[in-house]
């Protein structure tokens, strides 16, 4: 064989990944919503027989011949009803490649907004989709586990062949696998990856860009601040409670009422009877077991710290995830002024009164802990 043959051959080579067995491409769809980058995900129909009911991106294997943009495009349209001229492809993201011989390709694409208005999920593939800013990766690092990769080998293995009498020092290897909880979907797995992959990419493109970035406001200025936790909410949810918008310990802590003087996780517990959360973790369990869906009035706004009296430029949250998800039987919100923000930003909107409860902030001093929890026990269902 002459070096002529080997030239002729890898002409045109695409260099792939050795070893590599079946290939998928996955569309990676960013959403421009309210000036804001979102990520659009898919949950598996229950029906199928691999990773049913979990969270995932569009995608599927690449067919003999096809480049792996193209087959994220037909996957996009054959699951969502989503065409390819509805999407704009932005880049190729960096393959994963797993332990059971499949490779992955990332794409990378802007999906037309308006294109979401008109989708149509393939029910056989799909149970439902749902969006996440791009800023809760950004700002909420991954739940981390990691297992090992340890190398089995036969007994009959020819060490002697290889000039090893008593064996070979054979390398072991570790997987991560990060872990997201939105709300109530969890995502993790080779989608958690490439989450995770991308939200470094882009804060690390932050630290690069300083000149960008703004100074951030004194605390007695305003600062414009989107929010920042998911709503709290499964399917047999039967209650959905509305602060404002989360307070400056609240933010820092990524979670609702975090501020140690505020009295809703102690209302909370007095009403269900159960000992009071002290963890997120405990905190999120205790309202998904009594069936109570949690979130806010605002999705972003001025505001200087946690002052709600200071609240302008308003943008609401969009509350039919949760509605279209839990058959909610009734909206509550905690205080006036989110009963105030609600009447007036989502409720001409969406129909729906709310009752208003009397404030668990510490500034509501005038109600002690015993009358708030008799006047919350008589306006929520009965026994929650």
């Amino acid at each position: 064989m002459r070096i002529e043959d080997f030239q002729t051959h890898f002409n045109g080579h695409v260099p792939g990944l050795l070893g590599a067995g079946s290939a998928y491409a996955v569309l990676v769809p960013l959403v421009r919503r309210r000036g804001a980058a979102h990520l659009l995900f898919e949950v598996r129909a229950d029906t199928l027989n691999r990773q049913p009911g979990e969270v995932c991106f569009p995608g599927g294997r690449i067919e003999a011949g096809e480049p792996p943009t193209t087959c994220a495009l037909r996957e996009m349209e054959e699951e969502l009803s989503i065409p390819p001229d509805a999407v704009h492809l932005l880049a190729e993201l960096d393959f994963l490649y797993h332990q059971s011989g499949t490779l992955i390709h990332p794409i990378l694409a802007e999906v037309d907004a308006g294109a979401l208005r008109h989708m149509q999920v393939n029910t056989a593939e799909v149970k439902d989709t749902f969006l996440v800013p791009f800023s809760f990766f950004l700002k909420h690092k991954p739940i981390l586990y990691s297992y090992d990769l340890e190398p089995h080998i036969p007994e009959d293995f020819p060490y002697h062949l290889l000039g090893y009498e008593t064996g070979y020092p054979w390398q072991a290897g570790k997987m991560d696998v990060p872990i997201y909880l939105y709300g109530d979907h969890p995502i993790w797995g080779l989608t958690g990856r490439i989450c995770r992959h991308l939200a470094e990419e882009m804060a690390s493109a932050q630290i690069q860009r300083p000149a960008l970035q703004k100074k951030s406001a004194p605390e007695n200025q305003y600062r414009h601040i989107e929010h920042p936790i998911p709503a709290l909410y499964r399917a047999d949810s039967r209650i959905l409670i509305l602060g404002s918008f989360p307070s400056v310990k609240s933010r820092e802590g990524h979670f609702f009422y975090h501020h140690p003087q505020n009295r809703f996780w102690r209302v909370m517990a007095a009403l269900t009877g159960e000992t009071l959360p002290v963890t997120i973790e405990e905190k999120r369990n205790l309202l998904l077991r009594h069936h109570i869906a949690l979130w806010d009035v605002i999705h972003s706004c001025d505001i200087i710290a946690s002052s709600d009296s200071s609240i302008k430029n308003v943008l609401p949250n969009d509350l039919h995830p949760i509605l279209n998800t839990a058959k909610i039987e009734g909206i509550y919100v905690n205080g006036g002024t989110a009963g105030r923000l609600y009447r007036k930003y989502i409720e001409p909107n969406l129909g729906r009164s709310c009752t208003v409860l009397p404030s668990t902030s510490p500034a509501n001093a005038a109600y002690s802990l015993e009358k708030l929890t008799a006047l919350w026990r008589a306006a929520l269902p009965s026994p929650l």
